[in-house]
Formats: structure tokens, sequence, C-alpha cells
């Protein structure tokens, strides 16, 4: 194969006696290695190329092109370079091969009357140098947008980590650490006396360290994620780091490091983020715990789980984040592992400027040490942080004093801290508010599910001095559960263990006052599934069902199904079932699960019916692979997360959005080298294979390419073509079955 020296030269990027930059386009990337995207993981760089297409690729090391690949999705147009040394290095997306490589390539597509081609070579036939040239970058298969994905793995063809093995690139700019996030991981586990994960944000001191907000209460088992990001010189891309420790007491506790991840952990993805916050679109925090059950993967370098199981008192963490070039950033904060507590407020003193309270502790004999007041409207909403006019220890109370002017028609809430740095449970004070009867107060109950056990919040829509209770019931038996106030109108339930819901049919919210009480009562079916269990959980109205497999979960998880009041609209296709929300929305699932949707018997005749799960990133319904069983008129499908699912039935075939030729176009032969034609479908969309797609040139079969992300079908002709009438011809089936077939004449004029 011919060496270009001179283009080398001016152009290639070399790396002393080492490895080869893959290309010449740039040094610059879009995705680094490992970067988390839900349910994979990036194994490689995406290098720029400008926005374009055809800069060359160069062998980076000494060996030989082992495999060429091409197909409609994942890496399209792509090539294997094995190394002498026994690495594997991968190209994905090119335009096309060096000459010699292009030429076998359209014989193996003759050969094989198809565009797809995966072709194996021995050492002997295509040896390379390190710096040849051995394609050129492209934007084929599924890309969204001209790059060159490249791949480094080991003997074993597991993905390395490039920049660490070989690629390193010059790197100034310090990860930057955002904000952390601790989540309680046992029943009995509180953050400042509250069971839900809570963030809180990193504010960095002049020396560079990022500290915590303050000295955090926690209670019982704990784990902490970070919210970070890595930034390079000249890039407004957002990296994934390389390196994270988590020390505990000057102890390492935890520890994941981004130098290589086996082909068969990325489905595991998603256990390094926090389920709940990345969930909610809260962000991408990164667990530096890994909780019970969940599979070590390479990533992680420590055997210990960083679940902090610490003894009461303070205790000092220090988060150590480093980039591949060994840029480091460090956040230090305390947490005080301390009992939760709770205090009692009395108003003590007014007069026409001020009131002052006295703050007490109900439990403990540790004294009050700080308050944080905020106030809230009538129907629950935070209206400001208080300034406090004066404050004193007295004892073990606190006294502090506020404006009369900021409590008038507010309910007051207190936050409050001991001097063993406990939170305790919030305390709500008002006067003059007007309090809502029990027969007024219209409840609305959310259900929320950690890694270990369920939440119920109530919010009450007006504020109450009611007392309020929970119930979980079936139609023989109930068990009474006590709520916190967490806000003047919400109340939150203890961590009730999974188990719990198994045969419950009904929650109640009781309210009580003066002897009176009122139950209202929500109705909901649940399930429990356990590991090596296969499980079967069905829907209020029994018309949408859960089956869980024996790998489904890590560990016991309650499953219900929701039945949605108002969803999100369906665009062109006609929907035939109720929308039904899969519970638990928060959790990683081990494994998938099966569901099933009964449709009505008028629909038994029916065609080109799928379900469809709700995609909230990009906010469309997505076809889901559908089975349908007319005899039982039951749908099924697999999914790995609880989404939003509904029938729809999509009768609409696909369309040409644009085409070069156009219909009824002149142009000369020599600028009409491609064909392009791009393909909408509006509802089950295309699936993007040689079964689906077909293109006709001049009533003759061609292969062709065919990009997913831009829907585009593309054909370089051979040959220029002669002047005159001609045509070509496309056809294309959706997902449900849906066919289009149009015919478009043109021209070729002198």
């Amino acid at each position: 194969m011919n060496r270009f020296f001179l283009y080398l030269t001016l152009f290639s990027f070399v790396f002393g006696q080492g490895l080869e930059w893959p290309t010449s386009a740039s040094r610059s990337f879009s995705s680094n290695f490992g970067e988390n995207r839900g349910d994979h993981f990036h194994m490689g760089i995406d290098i720029k190329t400008n926005e374009t297409t055809g800069y060359p690729v160069f062998a980076v090391d000494d060996g030989y092109i082992s495999r060429i690949v091409s197909n409609f999705s994942g890496f399209g147009k792509a090539l294997y370079l094995k190394t002498n040394s026994g690495e594997t290095a991968l190209y994905a997306h090119l335009k096309s091969f060096s000459p010699l490589l292009e030429k076998v390539w359209d014989l193996n597509k003759i050969k094989n009357k198809s565009y797809f081609v995966n072709s194996y070579f021995s050492k002997s036939e295509f040896p390379v140098k390190k710096g040849d040239i051995i394609g050129y970058s492209g934007n084929t298969g599924n890309s969204f947008g001209p790059h060159l994905h490249f791949e480094y793995r080991n003997s074993s063809d597991e993905p390395l980590n490039p920049l660490s093995s070989g690629f390193s690139l010059p790197d100034r700019v310090t990860p930057i650490l955002k904000e952390i996030a601790l989540t309680p991981l046992s029943q009995e586990a509180s953050i400042n006396a509250s069971s839900i994960t809570q963030s809180f944000p990193l504010f960095r001191d002049r020396n560079g360290i990022y500290l915590f907000p303050d000295t955090l209460s926690v209670f019982g088992e704990v784990g902490i994620s970070i919210k970070m990001i890595d930034k390079r010189e000249g890039a407004s891309n957002r990296y994934q780091i390389y390196k994270a420790e988590l020390w505990v007491d000057n102890q390492l506790s935890f520890s994941i490091q981004y130098d290589k991840i086996p082909y068969n952990q990325t489905a595991r993805a998603i256990t390094l983020l926090q389920p709940t916050l990345y969930r909610q679109n809260m962000g991408d925090y990164q667990n530096l715990y890994r909780i019970s059950g969940q599979d070590k993967l390479s990533i992680h370098r420590s055997d210990n789980s960083g679940v902090m199981r610490l003894s009461p008192g303070l205790h000092s963490i220090e988060i150590r984040v480093w980039d591949v070039a060994g840029n480091q950033a460090v956040a230090k904060g305390m947490v005080a592992m301390a009992f939760p507590s709770k205090v009692k407020v009395e108003p003590i003193f007014r007069n026409e400027k001020v009131i002052t309270f006295a703050i007490s502790p109900k439990s403990g004999a540790f004294p009050i040490k700080e308050a944080t007041l905020y106030s809230f409207t009538l129907y629950g909403y935070a209206d400001q942080k208080l300034e406090l006019v004066h404050q004193e220890r007295v004892g073990k109370e606190l006294h502090v004093t506020v404006a009369i002017e900021n409590i008038k028609n507010r309910i007051i809430q207190f936050i409050c801290k001991n001097t063993a740095n406990s939170m305790a449970t919030p305390v709500h004070w008002q006067e003059g508010v007007p309090l809502a009867d029990m027969i007024s107060l219209h409840p609305d109950l959310k259900i929320s599910h950690t890694d270990f056990g369920v939440l119920l919040q109530i919010e009450t829509g007006r504020f109450t001095e009611a007392s309020v209770q929970l119930k979980l019931a079936n139609d023989n038996t109930f068990k009474v559960y006590p709520v916190k106030q967490i806000q003047p109108n919400v109340y939150l339930s203890e961590v009730i263990p999974p188990k719990n819901f198994l045969d419950v049919k009904f929650i109640d919210v009781s309210f009580q006052k003066n002897g009176q009480t009122r139950d209202v009562r929500f109705a909901s079916q649940f399930g429990v599934a356990e590991p090596n269990h296969t499980t079967r959980i069905l829907s209020q109205d029994k018309n949408c069902a859960i089956i869980t497999n024996k790998n489904t979960v890590y560990r016991s998880v309650a499953f219900w199904i929701e039945r949605v009041k108002k969803s999100a609209p369906i665009q062109g296709g006609f929907q035939l079932s109720p929308v039904y929300q899969l519970q638990p929305y928060e959790i990683a699932f081990k494994d998938s699960f099966k569901v099933a949707i009964r449709y009505d018997k008028k629909y038994a005749l029916h065609s080109k019916m799928a379900i469809y799960q709700y995609n909230q990133k990009e906010e469309e319904w997505t076809f889901l692979p559908t089975k349908n069983d007319r005899n039982k008129r039951v749908l099924s499908t697999s999914l790995r997360q609880c989404n939003a699912i509904t029938v729809i039935q999509d009768l609409s075939s696909p369309v040409i959005g644009s085409s070069f030729p156009a219909k009824g176009g002149h142009y000369q032969a020599e600028d009409l080298d491609i064909i392009r034609i791009q393909i909408k479908d509006a509802i089950s969309g295309i699936d993007g294979n040689e079964k689906t797609l077909s293109l006709k040139v001049n009533d003759k079969s061609v292969l062709f390419a065919y990009q997913p992300v831009k829907k585009e079908i593309s054909y370089i002709l051979p040959t220029l073509l002669t002047i005159g009438a001609h045509n070509i011809t496309i056809s294309a089936t959706d997902r449900v079955g849906n066919t289009m077939t149009k015919t478009i004449p043109f021209l070729v004029v002198d």
C-alpha cells in the first residue's frame, strides 16, 4: 500500500515512536471513553472532522486489516486493524476504505448481492504500516453527524480507553465538580431528617477546593453520588471523567477508573448513575457506591462498596476526581452521623414589629444550635427564606426573632439542627391562616420507589391541623404507617419494605381531628418481584400486565401500573388503549421484563397495531417490537425500564421528504454523481434494512446505503448517466407493514 510521506509530514499527528493519531481531521473529540448513555457506555472516542467527510484515517500501528463491515445501522461502514502487538483498532462511520479495500468491498457486495458486508482477512492479505491511509472519515451508520468513532481494544477484544492507552493528548483543564447527592440506602436511613435522595451544590474556594454547603446530617446506610464533568481547552463539549475516589475519614471507600469496559458490561451503565435523579432529568450523578446485588464492573477499582455505615459523630468526606491527563479536582466536607431529632416551637414574645420563638429539643439531650425559617403560602408554595432579626442560645433552647410583617398570612417552617449536627424533622407554625376542614381537602398521593423501599407522599393542597395517617389495605386487613410533615401541605411516609405491598389493593389516607375521621381511598394493584422468581402484576382494569423473569430485579421490588388520565398527544396514529404508566419509574433493573396490553374486541380484526412507549427525552412516542396474540387479543413486548405505554395503530405509509434528483428535474451528467432520497415515517418508523427498503435506477435494482439518523438513502453512480430520460424507483416499508413505492422521473441534458 502506498505511503503519502509529504501528506503525513504536513498533516498527521505522530506520537513519537508510539501510536499514530487515527486521523488528520483534528485532535478534538466530541465524546470520550466511558460516557454513560443510560443504556450503554460509549466505548471509544468520537473525533471531530470539522462537520464534513473525507479526511484520511491512518493505521495507528503496524499490523493488518482483519475485517471490514458495512450496514445501515451501528458502525455503518467500518474497518478493523489488528496490530502486531495484538490490539485491535476500530474505525467506524467511514465514507470509504482505501482504494484497494474499496474494490474488495465492492466485490463482496456483488458476491453477496447485498450492501451488508462482513468480511474477515488473514494476516498476510492486507498488511499495513503505521501511518498508512486505510480509509476516509464519513457519516455512515447510526451517526448524528460527520465524525470518526475510534475504538482501541486489547487482545481479548475488550475496549480500552484510547487516551490512556497510547493516544494521550495535552490538557490543562481540571474537571468541574458541580453537585453531590446523598441517597438513603437502608429502611431507617435519612439525609437531613428526610428519607428521600437530596442534592447539594458544591462551592469552590480560593484554593480551588470544592466544599460542601454545610455539615450534612445522615443516619443509617448512605451513598454519595457526584455530578461532575470534564472540559478541554477550546471545546464546549462535556466529557466523562477518568477516575474518581471516595475517601471517608482518610480511608479509601470507593474507586472507579475508566481504563477498560468489556462489551458484556455495557448494559450495566445505568447502575453507575443515581437512578431517581437520572429518571427525573435532574442530570447524571455518578454513584460512588455499589449496592448489594449489583455486579462489580471492570471500572470498579476497589472491593469496598462505598456504602457508608458510620459511627455516631462527625466524619470527613473527600472526593478526588481526575481526568485522563492527570488534572485533579477535590471536594471536601463533613457529615454527622446522628440519630434523628425532633423539636418543638413556641412563641414567647411579640409586639407590633417582631415575634420571638423558643425552639427546644423534643427528644434527645443536645441543645439546638441553629435554625432556618421559610415562609409558605396558604397553598403550600415556598415564599421566602426569612431574615432573622435576632437569635441567641438560652440553655438548650434557641430563641429566634423575625419581623411580624413576614409571618402575616403565612405558614412558617422551622428547619433546625442541634449541637450533634442532627437535623430535626421540620416543624410548622401558623397564625391567622385559614385552615381547610377535612371535607374540603382533596389529597393527592404520589408513590416513589428507592433502592431499599417505597415512599408514599401525600399532598393535601391546603394547610390543615388534622393528623394524617396512611393505611395499606386489601379487602380484609390493613396496616397503619405514620407520616411526617415535610412541608405545610406535604406528608411523607417512612420507607416501607416492598414485601409489605404484597396483596395490597388500596392505600387509604386518614385525616383525624377532634374525634372525627375522614378516609380517602386510592385503589392500586401491587405485585412484588423477587430475584430468582417470576411474577405477574395487573393493572386495576386487568388489561395491562407486567411479567418479570428470574433475573429482572436485583432485590425485592414492588410493581404497580397506573392508568394515566392525561398524557402526551399522539401525532398521526390512532390510540387504541389507555396510556399505562408502568411503575416503579426510578428503579434500574438487572434484566428486561415483559409487558402486555389486552385490546378491545372491537379491534380484533384490526391490523398494524403495536405497543409504543413514551420517550421523555425526545418527547415522542416510539415503536416497540410487538407480538400479537389474536386469539387472546393481547399485544406483548419487552422493556428494561418502566415507561408510559399504549397501543397505537399506524395506517400511514412512509413518504419521500426530499430527493436528488427531484421529480421532473433537468441535470447535466457531471452534476449527477450520487442519488439521495430522504424517507420519512411519522409513527412506527423504518427499521432500515434491505427487506424494508429498495432502490432501482432505470428499473434495475442497485445496492444502496441508508443513514438511519438522517433517514436518507444514497447511491453513488458508478458511471455518468447518458443524455435522456431516466427514473429512480424507491420502495419503503415501515415497522408495521405500511408500504410506499414511488417513481421519480428526471432528465439528463446536454
